[in-house]
This record gives C-alpha cells, structure tokens and sequence, in this order.
C-alpha cells in the first residue's frame, strides 16, 4: 500500500479493503460485454446524477431523470431548463472518464472551467471565478478572498500535478485532500461542489476506483467535514466508495451469473 500518512489503524485496514473490493470490481469488468459495461455506467450515471444534485439542495424525482434521458420523450417547455441540465450533468461524468482513461493525468485551470461551464445554469455563472463572497449559500464555511482565487488556485493545481504526491498518497487520501483545498478555494458561485467533485472523481478513476458517489443522506455529514479538518473527509470519501464498489459487485455479479 502507498503511503497512507495516517495513523490510524482502523482507517488502513478499511483502506485496505476498499483495495480488495476494487480489485474485485476490475476483475469482473473484464468478464462482461461491452453492452453490459454501458449499461453499468448508465446506471451509476443516474444515481450519481440524483445524489450529486441532492446534495447542493436540487431535488430531482426519479421521473424526471428518467424523461430526461429518454430520446423518446417530448418535454415541454417548462421543463427545459431543468433536462438540459441534467444532460449537461451527464456530459460531466462522461468527460470524468475520458480525462481519467489518459495516461499522463495533468490539471489545468480549463479542467475546471469545463466542468464549470457544464454545471452552470445561469449566464452570469459562465464568465468564470466568484467576484465577492456571497452572502446566501449553500455552503457555510470559511472561503477564500475573491481577491486570492486564481493564486490559490494556481498553488493548488501545482500540487495536484505534483507527481511525487500523485505517486506516493493513497488516492484516496489525496482525493479528500484535494477536495477540502479546493472547496475552501471555492472558486465558483454556484457550481464549486459539483465541480470539485468531479475533478476528484477524474483522480479516483485514473487510479483504478469508481466515482465516490456521496450520498443524499449524507449531505449534512458533507458539509461538516467541509468546515472540519481534511481527514474527517477521508472517512466519507472512504464510506462512498466502498458503497460504489458494493452496488458494481451485485450488479456484475448478476450479469456474470446471468450469462
């Protein structure tokens, strides 16, 4: 195992399953067909779609998703907005697995931008970093002077394509530690948590994990550890993938046994 940096034996041990589960998954990827495989993703883009949402506060119902990724639907204009949307929504996640399947994984101030532009839903969100500190959001941690944003950010992506950390902390380590700097960054108005979780998500998928699908019921649990210090996110992070893994194993399970 790579250097974990934490000194907590229960957290290694639960790292080191996390490892197993993930081996598990690779292993009956490589036992299905190409059909099936774009059926899984389908599925865990839908339900990553819903708790993604859900945990900014947008609540979608299980109608809605559905509608809106069918070719065969014809939806009117009252909900236009918010199918377009969720398309953009999905265009990120496909995006996610295209930048992780490349080789030489390098961040960028465009990796951000895309996916902000993908996220955003109002016209003023698109010209790019935040100019003040909003008074109304979801959000209530400390954040970063609007002043400070691109040198922080610009420290921050020179870390992420530091290639000793990259090589010697544990994804998963490196993914809370990301997402907690950057989340404290917060570089965008509206769309910061959707976007630095997909930038985690590129990480975690690069070194061989599913998307840590954070979970609606653990949107209070987020926030917290968002306001708290990096390690308490590790736990979270650790707790979504393992159930990522979890639901893959059932679902290629069945479809193994099935063939």
């Amino acid at each position: 195992m790579r250097n974990l940096q934490i000194e907590n034996e229960v957290m290694v041990a639960a790292l080191d399953s996390l490892d197993d589960k993930g081996e598990r998954v690779r292993e009956l990827m490589q036992n299905i067909s190409a059909t099936d495989l774009s059926t899984f993703w389908n599925q865990l883009d839908i339900s990553a779609i819903y708790h993604d949402r859900a945990i900014e506060g947008e609540v979608v119902s299980p109608e809605e998703l559905s509608a809106a990724f069918d070719p065969r639907m014809i939806s009117d204009a009252s909900r236009l907005a918010l199918f377009t949307a969720l398309r953009n929504h999905r265009m990120a996640f496909i995006r996610v697995r295209e930048m992780a399947r490349v080789d030489d994984l390098k961040f960028s101030m465009g990796t951000f931008q895309a996916f902000h532009t993908l996220f955003s839903t109002r016209e003023d969100d698109e010209k790019g970093f935040r100019r003040d500190i909003p008074l109304h959001r979801t959000y209530f941690h400390e954040i970063t002077p609007a002043s400070y944003i691109e040198s922080s950010m610009t420290e921050l992506i020179s870390w992420m394509n530091d290639p000793g950390d990259q090589r010697d902390l544990h994804p998963i380590l490196w993914a809370a530690r990301f997402h907690h700097r950057f989340m404290r960054i917060f570089p965008y108005l509206n769309t910061s948590g959707k976007v630095g979780r997909a930038v985690m998500n590129v990480f975690l998928l690069h070194n061989g994990y599913l998307p840590a699908v954070i979970h609606a019921t653990d949107r209070q649990r987020y926030y917290e550890t968002i306001r708290s210090a990096a390690p308490d996110l590790v736990q979270l992070i650790t707790d979504s993938e393992t159930a990522s893994f979890d639901s893959a194993i059932r679902f290629l399970r069945r479809v193994v046994h099935s063939a």
